[in-house]
């Protein structure tokens, strides 16, 4: 009983194709029999590394209907190939946005054949099943590298960095504030765009403010990078973040705009940025909490559900 991940030949550093690979190298290590399923021959991300077995599907590999392939969620047109091909289906789900964009009006997973979901926060498991109606919908944890994502704060500069990829509205919000504040002219914007993976940990570590545009994202992974980093976060909760950002209170961890609003969060920008430079001793505490929220990302939490998921998924086949 063989576990095919598919992944799409992307190449853009990308926490979604990561963590396909992690939960194989976490398989391998405990005595499942898995792969990565690549499209094209001989194609692998070249930003971080990984020593995990690659198979090709432009090799037309031999399956059978005892193997199963985990499909992402933007994929119904490979669902239905491998319903045809009689192959067992689980689905992994890492973002809302993708998981009606390519599928046929009126059409559902379950018509697929898929009884199987794993997904990375509450607000996706729940919006899954009130939408699909799928039985067996889990909660997969995520780990953060907290070797590469840690505080130092004699690293910090006066800049804010955004992942330009999910990115919709900083540099709008740049704009804004330079257009009204002579004194923030010199503040430096950093898109974070195509770097490694050390080297994207590094600009999060030198970062004071991490803003946070995407406006559909499952785990809002960058952003508790960025916690984990230390960094003030300011943005849109993006559907995922609501399981984890507060925004006011003794636990206050993230500084929220109204989603898709780019005015409230330039309001929202310039007094995180006044309160700064007054200071003001309420930083402290988002911070704190930020980091603490960041830290229960752990590989043993990883590990344990991603176990606990396919030990539940073969005793009930």
């Amino acid at each position: 009983m063989r576990i095919f991940y598919l992944c799409p030949d992307f190449t853009a550093p990308s926490g979604g194709i990561k963590r396909l690979y992690t939960h194989v190298e976490i398989l391998r290590a405990n005595s499942y029999e898995a792969y990565i399923l690549h499209f094209n021959r001989p194609f692998k991300p070249a930003w971080f590394e990984s020593d995990v077995p690659i198979v090709y599907s432009s090799d037309s590999p031999s399956m059978t209907p005892r193997d199963t392939v985990v499909i992402p969620e933007g994929f119904p047109n490979i669902m239905k190939q491998l319903t045809a091909m009689h192959i067992r289906k689980v689905v992994i789900a890492l973002n809302p946005l993708y998981i009606f964009r390519n599928l046929p009006m009126g059409e559902s997973w379950i018509q697929y054949g898929i009884h199987w979901v794993m997904t990375n926060t509450r607000t996706m498991g729940d919006f899954i099943t009130w939408s699909m109606g799928i039985e067996h919908v889990h909660l997969i944890g995520t780990s953060l590298d907290h070797s590469l994502f840690y505080y130092e704060p004699r690293e910090k500069r006066h800049q804010v960095a955004y992942l330009k990829r999910k990115d919709t509205a900083s540099e709008m919000v740049e704009k804004i504030l330079k257009s009204r504040e002579r004194s923030l002219r010199d503040l430096d914007f950093i898109p974070i765009e195509n770097l490694k993976i050390e080297d994207y940990a590094r600009v999060l570590r030198e970062s004071e403010i991490y803003l946070n545009t995407c406006i559909a994202e499952g785990f809002p992974r960058s952003t508790m990078e960025a916690m984990a980093s230390g960094c003030f976060c300011a943005g849109y909760h993006g559907i995922g973040g609501l399981d984890y950002f507060v925004d006011d209170g003794e636990r206050q961890n993230f500084i929220l705009a109204e989603a898709a609003d780019f005015v409230d969060l330039s309001k929202k920008l310039v007094r995180l940025l006044e309160m700064i430079q007054a200071r003001d001793p309420l930083l402290d505490r988002i911070r704190h909490n930020a980091l603490a929220t960041a830290a229960q990302f752990t590989p043993e939490l990883e590990k344990e559900s991603i176990i606990d998921f396919w030990r539940t998924y073969f005793l009930l086949l």
